[in-house]
């Protein structure tokens, strides 16, 4: 019998520590994949690229030479053996472009299948070169694995990069046809990433209008079913953004490509009012399909809803269960939640886990949900967690803080100044970001001058912050910024605007 007891105590206490793992799970020690501290030479030369550097012509040509001769000769594996990762391959891609023959769009695509490299980032600009063969080539019977490629890339600046290539294939519009089969919602996903590159600048809109986005979007407008798919919601949500920036785009245009994207524009005007029903009724078919879509579908789901700031309270009547792969995505969602209980809830939890060490990594979630929620409890949690050991949960708290007019106003501007000083840099920046938030002249005067700042990165910084935050006391001097003649500083304003006017007023108001 004693061994019996041994036995069935020892599987339980293993079952305990594998369901509730501490930083790293008793006996299973979690394999944690070493993230790189420097930039790679490829990401360099990519980044290089596309701030407007050019790839050396000399070598592309003498390139095309040497490739023309291996596949006349026969030896096209050859050319395959001679393609190597590393800042050569985006010359040796370009040469096979300038070589233009269907053996050489055969190797370009299947090129698309290697594995060249263990860095996420390298892999997609080595995508990214080859699709932009592919496309030069017109082999447009490479986009579905193009568009694996942007699925796989999902969430990197260089994946919106690849998928901008994507959309500028000749074909790309085909895709559109059966929006419910993988190639349609992976094309749905390609739209959604391009649409936010353009934002973000992370794409230079004038390129995509020039590839013929908007009449994309329009034609998408003008045909998208009723059916409740968050990636299309998604797409759609999208198509009206960028309608409403068109007019701030054209500016970077020259005088032919303007007459184009005003073409584009009044496609866009005429399909706003159907556009406008659909959205209007995108969330309620969502919520009402949550309960039987798949895990992935449910969090594309919970993403949308937090877009269209959507109360999803009806889905959880009680928090949800972290054993979901949605789990941070539904108590992000939570934070536009309009329950009295939800708040004091989300604290409760908050506070037992501080508490504990086991869930470390779950609280600043619920903390940065915390900042929907005004209230005594929703503001002594927040005031506890500033001053713990670990950066993220601190991080998460600040930024949750000067939401709403504080219940203990003394209490909090004094926290608040405490951490305006505080090593950490994030932490600080989060600190007076919360201070102007609250109308405090210094932070808003430090804010300010990050506006005024002589250098472009610093000035660019504070304009995504100043949207990020909502620090809407700095909306007269954003507006001063976007009628400059500093015309990317003044498109970064615009696009800050608009972000804090979807703050105000949801994304489709």
């Amino acid at each position: 019998m004693l061994w019996v007891f041994i036995t069935v105590a020892a599987v339980g206490l293993f079952w305990i520590g594998f369901r509730n793992p501490y930083r790293r799970r008793w006996l299973l020690p979690r394999q944690v994949t070493p993230r790189s501290t420097t930039t790679s030479a490829v990401d360099r030369q990519h980044r290089h690229l596309l701030a407007g550097g050019r790839l050396g012509e000399t070598a592309v040509i003498a390139t095309a030479a040497h490739f023309k001769e291996l596949f006349r000769a026969g030896k096209g594996v050859e050319v395959e053996r001679e393609l190597k990762p590393g800042v050569g391959f985006a010359v040796q891609i370009r040469a096979l472009a300038a070589v233009g023959t269907v053996e050489a769009g055969r190797v370009l695509e299947r090129q698309l299948g290697r594995q060249l490299t263990h860095d996420p980032i390298e892999q997609t600009w080595y995508w990214a070169d080859v699709a932009a063969g592919l496309r030069h080539l017109h082999h447009t019977l490479a986009l579905p694995a193009v568009l694996r490629c942007v699925d796989a890339a999902s969430g990197l600046p260089a994946g919106t990069v690849l998928a901008a290539e994507a959309v500028a294939f000749p074909n790309f519009a085909s895709t559109l046809n059966d929006l419910r089969s993988p190639v349609g919602k992976a094309a749905l996903r390609a739209i959604v990433a391009v649409c936010r590159g353009c934002r973000d600048g992370t794409i230079d809109p004038g390129c995509m209008l020039r590839a013929g986005l908007g009449d994309l979007l329009a034609t998408l407008s003008e045909t998208a079913p009723q059916h409740p798919d968050p990636w299309l919601t998604a797409a759609m949500l999208e198509t009206e953004r960028v309608f409403r920036r068109l007019g701030n785009w054209v500016q970077l245009l020259d005088e032919e490509m303007q007459t184009v994207a005003e073409h584009q524009g009044v496609r866009l005007y005429v399909s706003s009012h159907q556009r406008a029903e659909w959205l209007a009724g995108a969330m309620d078919r969502l919520l009402a399909r949550f309960a039987v879509a798949s895990s992935d579908e449910q969090t594309a789901i919970l993403r949308c809803a937090f877009e269209f700031r959507a109360d999803v309270t009806r889905l959880f009547p009680h928090l949800p269960d972290t054993r979901n792969v949605w789990w941070a995505d539904a108590i992000r969602s939570l934070t536009w939640s309009k329950s009295p209980s939800a708040g004091p809830v989300l604290a409760a939890q908050a506070a037992r886990w501080l508490e504990s060490r086991r869930s470390r990594r779950r609280i600043p979630h619920l903390l940065a949900a915390l900042r929907g929620h005004a209230g005594p409890d929703s503001e002594g949690v927040l005031l506890r967690a500033v001053f713990g050991t670990e950066p993220e949960i601190r991080r998460a708290a600040v930024g949750s803080l000067g939401w709403w007019p504080p219940h203990d106003p003394a209490a909090t501007m004094r926290v608040l100044r405490i951490l305006r000083t505080d090593t950490d840099d994030e932490t600080r920046l989060a600190a007076v970001s919360a201070l102007a938030r609250l109308g405090e002249r210094a932070a808003l005067a430090e804010v300010l001058a990050g506006l005024a700042a002589e250098e472009p990165t610093i000035q660019a910084a504070t304009i995504a912050r100043v949207a990020a935050d909502e620090l809407s006391w700095l909306w007269p001097d954003l507006q001063d910024l976007a009628e400059s003649g500093d015309r990317e500083m003044a498109l970064a304003a615009a696009e800050a605007i608009h972000q804090m006017r979807e703050h105000v007023l949801g994304p489709t108001g």
